[in-house]
């Protein structure tokens, strides 16, 4: 009873990646419910509409929150006068920003031809209060590696939010129901991230500790802004100049990247940059930490990425209607453009890990400014050639991210490329054999179709782990669990 009780404290002994992997994934589990649940009642407008509101309250709830969580990451000393002056400054600065969105919202709603835009930017104006409220509380948990916590606000917030919002579409409440769903989840978000700690809330200001903070203050929030742009400005030309239901299609194939990234790449990124903190930039520990980083990423991303990329047809005939159809082809050109993006992110976490918040500011911006050109030249021609022409830039961009890192970090690429290329190359190649014809039976049920092509592509990449992978794949499932301290 004695070893069976070890090897069960053993078994719960997860890692940080484990729990921060488990948080994101039931997370997008929980969404893709609430979405099967959702998208047959609302259709693809409202999302489209929501999506054009998230553009502008969004840019407040993320660049001040996140920010200010990642000013608390990063910095080497946090006390509880940075968190008192942080709370003052970003807490102005967001009541101010929710009077800006409140005073411009008809003229938004206006532009749009929509009037459910202005009466949900006023609704969803608290958004960036309730965010800030929760950013100490975070950043304390994120540094003291305590993603269990973290997870468990995630998840039940989640719940909470999921049930108003089905109970509001059910009533007839159509997009009101994902705004009512986004508020009751932050305001839970909020009172389960202070009963997880013992710092206290307040508000203060301490010359010193603000003098401290900015800097690293400056170069993050502006990174997030850039951040921020890249990922909406593309949903807001697309809403200007093909309408929301277009926008509703593009932000579902996006939505789709966001679940492998969030769930495939995210945890071992997250974890690998506090890890990297400690470690001088060029030596050769991090530069073997940023390698093992890397190819755990790879190795179980790229082949979900291709593999979902293949199968996504089959996906929206049998779990969307007529409606959604058209965004087939987007999304599938979307997850295409992941596989350079997951070398991004891990090269985002060497730089935040390396103290270089300048340099990600940097490389920020280039993006944004990139995505933001590359959908205005796109969007005049339609969706399909919109996601083509954003499959494309990450390639471009690949040899600079490179090259950056080479020059500030000391890792050259030829130093930890090789294994995700080889990864790459088993993913191709299930997903290759998934595309032969014979896979595809008429006289077959669809359903069960799904599952056996699903079953397929596992096998052949278990088979190529096993056989060319075997090294990588044991280093990966090594670091989900910890021996109990």
């Amino acid at each position: 009873m004695r070893i069976l009780s070890s090897v069960a404290v053993r078994l719960l002994s997860f890692s940080p990646v484990t729990w921060v992997t488990v948080e994101k994934l039931i997370q997008q589990v929980l969404w893709l419910v609430l979405f099967a649940i959702l998208a047959p009642i609302l259709g693809p407008r409202p999302y489209g509409v929501f999506s054009i509101v998230m553009v502008f309250v969004g840019f407040c709830d993320f660049v001040l929150s996140e920010g200010v969580i990642e000013v608390f990451v990063t910095m080497t000393e946090f006390e509880q006068p940075h968190a008192a002056t942080a709370n003052l400054v970003a807490g102005a600065t967001a009541f101010g920003l929710s009077l800006v969105l409140a005073c411009l919202a008809p003229g938004i709603g206006s532009l749009f031809h929509d009037g459910d835009i202005t009466r949900l930017m006023w609704a969803l104006a608290p958004l960036p209060m309730l965010s800030l409220l929760s950013a100490a509380p975070i950043a304390v948990l994120r540094r003291g590696m305590l993603f269990k916590r973290l997870a468990l606000r995630s998840i039940v917030s989640l719940v909470v939010g999921g049930v108003a919002g089905i109970a509001l579409a059910l009533a007839g409440a159509g997009v009101w129901a994902l705004a009512l769903q986004v508020l009751v989840q932050r305001v839970v978000e909020v009172v389960i991230a202070w009963l997880s700690v013992h710092i206290q809330f307040r508000f203060g200001w301490s010359d010193r500790h603000f003098r401290e903070m900015l800097p690293v203050g400056i170069n993050v929030l502006a990174a997030r802004v850039m951040i921020f742009a890249s990922g909406q400005l593309p949903r807001l030309i697309l809403g200007y100049v093909l309408g929301p239901t277009q926008v509703g299609l593009f932000t579902l194939a996006n939505r789709f990247l966001d679940i492998i990234v969030y769930t495939m790449v995210f945890p071992r990124t997250a974890v690998g940059r506090i890890e990297l903190r400690s470690l001088p930039a060029g030596s050769r520990e991090f530069e073997r930490r940023f390698a093992s980083m890397t190819q755990d990423v790879a190795l179980v991303s790229f082949p979900i990425l291709l593999g979902a990329a293949t199968l996504m047809p089959e996906l929206y005939r049998l779990w969307l209607d007529q409606r959604w159809l058209a965004g087939v082809v987007p999304a599938q050109l979307v997850l295409l453009s992941g596989v350079p993006l997951v070398l991004f992110y891990c090269i985002d976490a060497a730089l935040l890990g390396a103290k270089m918040s300048a340099v990600f500011k940097r490389m920020s911006t280039v993006q944004a400014v990139v995505m933001a050109v590359t959908v205005l030249c796109a969007a005049p021609f339609g969706l399909d050639l919109t996601c083509l022409a954003l499959a494309g830039r990450p390639w471009v961009l690949l040899p600079l991210y490179l090259s950056v890192l080479r020059r500030r970090c000391g890792v050259p690429a030829r130093k930890f490329l090789l294994p995700p290329l080889h990864s790459l190359g088993g993913a191709l190649v299930m997903a290759a054999i998934l595309h032969l014809p014979f896979w595809q039976m008429p006289w077959f049920d669809q359903k069960l179709n799904f599952v056996v092509l699903v079953g397929v592509g596992m096998v052949c990449y278990g088979l190529f782990c096993y056989g060319f992978a075997r090294s990588q794949t044991r280093a990966a499932l090594a670091g989900l669990f910890l021996p109990r301290p």
